[in-house]
């Protein structure tokens, strides 16, 4: 009896061995614990993301900001592109666009800014532009020291420009359309043109302080 007992636990375990020698061996990465923690640490993140709101810092940082100087840095470069035997040491003056719609004698906040932009975009392209708003004197005031004026009193009669920049808005159902030209002055001659079309929500951010000014949509 004993002898069989024996027999029998030696016959088990030769068949334990055999069974384990015929599995494949199961090969586990170094990293395994690694690459499942790393993998759980994402999914915990994306799923926070998910649920968490996200802050408006957050969205602002994230999302690419489109200002108006963007546009008037398209007109300066098609400007620059299509001008036709101009004197490229001749003083520039930039104007405000006028809108269409008007006398040619109606601009805005909206074309303040834009003028602005595009005297800083004409520097940066190498013109020598003329700002003809200085004043031959600098005016202090409680209120800061200024040498800018609006005044045409104030301004000198007569000065070197030989081209200037000007041109047209319309307003149209999505956004405003700018058509801007380089003329040569003493012979009105149109030396170079560009057009670009500003999106509405451009318009109104520049507007949004000046209530009823935004942009409304229209058909046409």
């Amino acid at each position: 009896m004993r002898a069989f007992v024996i027999s029998a636990v030696v016959a088990f375990s030769l068949t334990a061995c055999v069974q384990q020698a015929t599995k494949q061996p199961k090969i586990v990465p170094e990293n395994a614990v690694t690459m499942r923690g790393e993998l759980a640490r994402e999914q915990r993140i994306a799923n926070q993301q998910a649920f968490e709101p996200q802050s408006v810092t957050q969205h602002y940082r994230q999302t690419p900001v489109v200002t108006l100087d963007n546009y008037a840095r398209n007109l300066v470069q098609e400007l620059m592109t299509n001008h036709h035997n101009a004197d490229e040491n001749a003083m520039v003056a930039v104007t405000d666009l006028a809108f269409i719609d008007t006398d040619l004698q109606q601009g805005s906040v909206f074309t303040n800014h834009l003028s602005e932009a595009i005297i800083y975009d004409l520097h940066l392209f190498g013109v020598p532009v003329l700002d003809y708003k200085v004043t031959d004197y600098i005016r202090v005031t409680p209120q800061g020291d200024f040498v800018l004026s609006r005044d045409f009193n104030e301004l000198s009669a007569e000065l070197p420009i030989k081209y200037v920049v000007t041109g047209t808005a319309t307003l149209h159902q999505a956004g405003i359309m700018l058509n801007a030209r380089l003329i040569q002055i003493d012979s009105k001659r149109v030396i170079s043109a560009a057009r670009t079309f500003v999106p509405a929500a451009v318009y109104n951010a520049i507007l949004q302080q000046h209530g009823d000014a935004t942009l409304k949509l229209k058909q046409g």
